[in-house]
């Protein structure tokens, strides 16, 4: 189904022409690497043919740098506007993903999207389910696009 290469294409897009910012990514993390460190997580869970929780996340500063770069301005803090900012994009990378299966007749649907941020927090999903996570570098830093898959 190659989930890798509609993440990645869907996050280059959504950051070319949405964000303006040049980012760049060697694809998939290797096994084994899979803890992320991160204070800011966008979350959107996906229906359909399968179901999915596409994730963003990154630490404080990459999101604020990322949200500004969205909304024109300059962020000092992880407030409403930086993580209303990362939920939409989360949405828009879903989006891209979702009509990138729909060209393979593959149908799903998006949710609400979600953001949380703090000093700790875990994110889990059943142990039965597939998992891919893509790096992506950014001048600032980096920031990571998760997938979280259950084939129906």
């Amino acid at each position: 189904m190659e989930f890798a290469k509609k993440i990645v294409d869907s996050t280059e897009e959504i950051f070319n022409t949405m964000i303006f910012m040049d980012i760049s990514t060697d694809g998939c993390m290797s096994e084994g690497q899979e803890i992320l460190f991160s204070n800011v997580s966008a979350m959107i869970g996906l229906s359909g043919n399968f179901t999915a929780m596409l994730s963003l996340h990154c630490s404080g500063y990459i999101a604020m740098e990322i949200a500004g770069a969205m909304l024109g301005m300059e962020l000092e803090e992880i407030d409403a506007d930086v993580k209303d900012a990362l939920g939409e994009i989360a949405n828009m990378i879903a989006g891209g993903i979702k009509e990138r299966f729909a060209s393979e007749d593959i149908k799903l649907e998006l949710a609400i999207p979600t953001t949380v941020s703090g000093k700790s927090y875990s994110i889990s999903s059943p142990t039965r389910s597939n998992r891919v996570i893509i790096p992506f570098d950014l001048v600032q830093g980096q920031f990571f696009v998760e997938m979280k898959y259950s084939l129906n």
